[in-house]
């Protein structure tokens, strides 16, 4: 798997459990369980949803930590959910996380597929770079693989919330999980998503490093323009990726249409382009390249450190023929 390959690409390089790369971090991150709020309860559950069917439970048990990744420490939580609206766990999650970063953004991962949700969640754990991260997931199979890994990467330090280690679950352990979850034939209802209001919401940077067949080293985002780029291009966008001139290429059609590769059109605009950044037109087309960048194991990294007088030239570009 890609994580894996990374690992040992890494091991030589890295010294201690805490070694930095100027890209992100590949040490072991520590992932440190909130305690549960007396506040954050099934009537408050009810009364953010106006849902009258949640019961009214006492205290509840949330996926909220604190991550600490090397010399970055930030929250973190994990539920279902889509692009925009998140179960009513989801609610005291996102309630749970805005009381350690109170007034910070929310930044705000969909994973889609299962196949590539831990490589997801650990990318985002290796490099994000603000306060409040969450990870949404839209239904119980696409989060088991998400968030399962956690109770047994080596990656990762896992801590209940009165700061003691837990141990990593064993082979065993987690062969005995899956036939318990293979032995039960009424799979979980669909659950219900509600809107979120009250918190700013943002997309996390999904930001990769790229070297060119020429040698030549620059970061390519991808951001979702949601429908018809009507989901508008962020301002900032442009700082993740850096350098003196930047590509923006709206995208129409996912990896694959007539023989479309988002890898192959990054090579080229890097003759002439310092970054790239393709902007999806939906989210069909989103996930399809990043799919496609995350099964090349293209390495994830942070945003770059920029001068304050950095004044880049940017040109917005159509990636398909048929666009004007």
């Amino acid at each position: 798997m890609g994580e894996a390959k990374r690992k040992r690409k890494h091991q030589a390089q890295s010294t201690s459990p805490h070694s930095h790369s100027f890209f992100g971090f590949f040490g072991t991150i520590d992932l440190h369980m909130l305690p549960p709020v007396t506040a954050i309860n099934g009537a408050r559950i009810r009364a953010l949803t106006n849902d009258s069917t949640i019961p009214d439970a006492p205290e509840i048990m949330l996926e909220a930590f604190r991550a600490v990744a090397g010399k970055r420490t930030f929250n973190v939580g994990f539920c279902l959910g889509d692009e925009t609206r998140v179960s009513a766990i989801g609610i005291a999650v996102i309630e749970r996380l805005m009381m350690e970063a109170r007034g910070a953004p929310l930044h705000v991962v969909p994973v889609a597929h299962e196949d590539i949700a831990w490589d997801i969640v650990l990318r985002h754990l290796r490099s994000f770079v603000g306060q409040a991260l969450l990870f949404t997931f839209p239904d119980h199979d696409v989060y088991d693989a998400g968030t399962a890994e956690k109770y047994y990467s080596s990656a990762i330090r896992l801590f209940d919330d009165e700061g003691k280690q837990l141990k990593r679950l064993t082979a065993a352990g987690r062969q005995e999980i899956r036939k318990q979850k293979a032995a039960i034939l009424n799979r979980p209802p669909p659950s219900v998503f509600y809107a979120v209001s009250g918190v700013a919401q943002e997309d996390s940077p999904w930001i990769f490093r790229l070297a060119t067949p020429a040698g030549k080293m620059i970061r390519t985002a991808v951001w979702n323009g949601r429908c018809d780029y009507v989901h508008d291009l962020p301002e900032d966008i442009v700082k993740w990726v850096g350098g003196d001139k930047i590509a923006v290429v709206q995208v129409d059609s996912p990896v694959g249409v007539n023989r479309r590769s988002s890898l192959d059109l990054t090579h080229k605009l890097a003759k002439d382009f310092d970054g790239v950044i393709h902007w999806a037109r939906d989210t069909k087309t989103f996930q399809s390249i990043l799919r496609s960048f995350i099964r090349l194991d293209l390495e994830s990294i942070s945003p770059p450190e920029l001068p304050q007088d950095w004044d880049p030239e940017i040109i917005i570009l159509a990636a398909n023929e048929s666009r004007e």
